[in-house]
């Protein structure tokens, strides 16, 4: 337990003085009531005097660290909070928290698959830990649970650390780290296995041979069993002097046993079901840009997976947030101030609380699921957390960026859709693979063949392999044939929408997904969104202009374009001979649609 004020030490008091500080270190930024204090220190039956103990005990470190500043003024470091006190120094100055953001750090580069930057992480954390079996802090304070908390997290830190070395070949690196996790955990088999893995890449195959033999007498003795096979693995490969490649698999390189807490919480909608079809390029480069941005957007044309890449990245990355994931999906709301108070909601927190405050220093992930209609408040709230919580990450799912300086985004697109309708060309085909595995799952008995490969093909491209497109599509082989979903297309709007429950109503039918993007638009860009229902599937600016703005002379047609652009109503391709811009067939239905109800309007009564 030490402080500093810059390269000097700190004389912090005797041990229940330096115990006060040091419950304050553990919750540093988050208010400790006197009573909490008084229970760490003296445990649930403190002295009579124990509430002005610790008031002296307040009061004199607060001199020790603000020696030069008037006694009534000394709040700077520990400031004064409801009933108790707060550790009010900045996050990075303070060893458990640096160690915390410096392991999540090192998860997220791991998951981005920049092993040798994750190893560099870890290393440096590790390296803040001079004790890892917390004697001192031990005789300080009376409860062990956080003691306990505590040396789990180095466990799970340093078995990762040794996991990076073994991947990186940096083995003679970590071995002292390894020994000290043997150590701490000498009935841990797979804990032993990497220590064991170590030894033999540093050399030292005869010592592994003997420290296997160790930990099969203590075992037996100790627990009555034998080694399981993460030990026995380790030992063969052993004998058989093949350790080029030890077992880094993921249960070992985040340990689900008991070596630590649970896995970090998980609130609101849950993580999605099943694996992503044909989203892999995707997937890598979103976890790559959130290991380096701290808000994402995720951005993209109505019904193109947004949401559920969104969810499988969260699910992915879990690990690397202590302070879990929170996803709130905020499809429903229409007044975009109820955005905090659905983060708080999923947080537990009380409805009139400021969400930067609930969330403060958490390494916690947000994501925020569906904002296009709402994007403005939105923007408001996310900017206060990434600019107020230092460890939160936020995703946010929407068709519009937020536009704010922080933020990195990144577009989705729809699916690769057949280039012909023979059976070769569906084979390896993005749109046909997602749409076969969907009918799969309604009708068990549905194959690609050559039979139905042009059916097939033509359901893909004229849903423009959009993903919620085509698993409505394919929802409907459990009432209708695949003919009768191909006739449905000449009015999807209105035909695809099957019977389908647990999904936001925007998710449940094409026409709901489309119509929320055309909702969000101003009466001139929704006047001239209905133009695109003429313009071929690419087209550019004078495809818009020719001669059809007579009356609406100070319509801005380039600056409208790019909004829709924007909203992802409209996709932008620069060429060599000028931009293009590129319209799915299944928004130029609703352009047609909203045209034709305009004019089936007919002119106002008396005009």
């Amino acid at each position: 337990m030490q402080a500093r004020r810059g390269p000097s030490l700190v004389d912090v008091g005797p041990s229940k003085q330096r115990a006060v500080l040091a419950v304050l270190a553990l919750h540093a930024g988050h208010a400790v009531t006197a009573e909490e204090l008084q229970e760490a220190v003296w445990g649930p039956q403190p002295p009579l005097s124990g509430r002005h103990l610790v008031h002296t005990y307040i009061a004199r470190l607060r001199q020790a660290f603000e020696p030069a500043v008037p006694r009534r003024r000394r709040l700077n470091v520990i400031a004064p909070a409801p009933s108790g006190y707060r550790l009010a120094v900045d996050s990075r100055h303070i060893d458990v928290c640096r160690f915390q953001d410096l392991v999540a750090q090192a998860r997220l580069q791991s998951s981005a698959d920049r092993h040798r930057r994750a190893f560099d992480l870890l290393g440096e954390a590790i390296r803040l830990w001079r004790d890892p079996s917390l004697t001192e802090l031990e005789g300080l304070l009376h409860s062990s649970d956080e003691i306990q908390a505590l040396r789990r997290r180095w466990v799970r830190a340093a078995l990762e650390y040794v996991t990076a070395g073994l991947k990186t070949d940096s083995a003679p690196i970590v071995l002292a780290t390894a020994e000290r996790m043997a150590a701490a955990e000498p009935l841990h088999e797979e804990i032993q296995a990497q220590y064991l893995a170590v030894l033999e890449r540093s050399g030292q195959r005869a010592l592994a041979l003997a420290r296997f033999t160790d930990i099969r007498v203590r075992l037996r003795e100790q627990l009555g069993v034998h080694p399981g096979p993460a030990l026995a693995a380790a030992h063969r490969r052993l004998l058989d002097g093949d350790y080029g490649e030890p077992d880094l698999s993921p249960s070992i390189v985040r340990p689900m046993i008991d070596i630590g807490p649970v896995r970090p919480p998980w609130r609101g909608r849950g993580p999605m079901i099943g694996d992503l079809i044909h989203r892999e390029a995707d997937v890598e480069a979103l976890v790559d840009i959130l290991a380096r941005n701290r808000l994402v957007t995720v951005a993209g044309p109505p019904g193109c997976g947004k949401s559920a890449l969104a969810l499988h990245i969260a699910a992915r990355v879990r690990d690397a947030f202590t302070g879990g994931v929170v996803v709130a999906d905020v499809s429903d709301l229409s007044d975009g101030t109820r955005v905090a108070r659905r983060v708080l909601d999923l947080l537990d927190a009380e409805a009139d609380a400021d969400v930067t405050e609930v969330i403060g220093d958490q390494q916690l992930l947000l994501v925020l699921d569906n904002v296009e209609h709402i994007v403005d408040t939105s923007a408001l709230v996310v900017d206060q957390i990434v600019r107020a919580c230092p460890h939160a990450c936020v995703i946010v799912t929407s068709r519009e960026r937020l536009g704010l300086p922080t933020e990195a985004v990144w577009r989705v697109h729809p699916l690769a859709v057949p280039a012909a309708e023979e059976l070769h060309a569906l084979v390896n085909n993005p749109a046909a693979a997602l749409f076969t595995q969907r009918a799969m799952q309604v009708q068990p008995g549905f194959r690609l063949h050559r039979q139905n490969a042009a059916a097939v093909a033509t359901i893909c491209r004229r849903l423009d392999g959009l993903p919620l497109a085509l698993e409505l599509a394919a929802a409907h082989l459990a009432t209708d044939t695949l003919e009768g979903v191909v006739r449905r297309l000449d009015n999807p709007l209105r035909e695809i929408r099957p019977a389908r429950r647990g999904l936001p109503t925007h998710h449940r039918s094409l026409h709901a997904a489309l119509k929320r993007s055309t909702d969000c638009l101003s009466a001139v860009e929704r006047h001239f969104f209905e133009r695109l229902a003429d313009v071929p599937p690419e087209f550019d600016l004078d495809a818009v202009r020719d001669g059809r703005d007579t009356g609406s002379a100070d319509v801005d047609a380039q600056g409208i374009i790019d909004k829709l652009v924007d909203k992802s109503l409209l996709s932008f391709i620069n060429r060599p001979s000028g931009p293009i811009y590129r319209i799915l067939g299944v928004v130029q239905h609703l352009a047609a649609e909203i045209r034709a109800a305009n004019r089936s309007l007919g002119p106002a009564p008396g005009g």
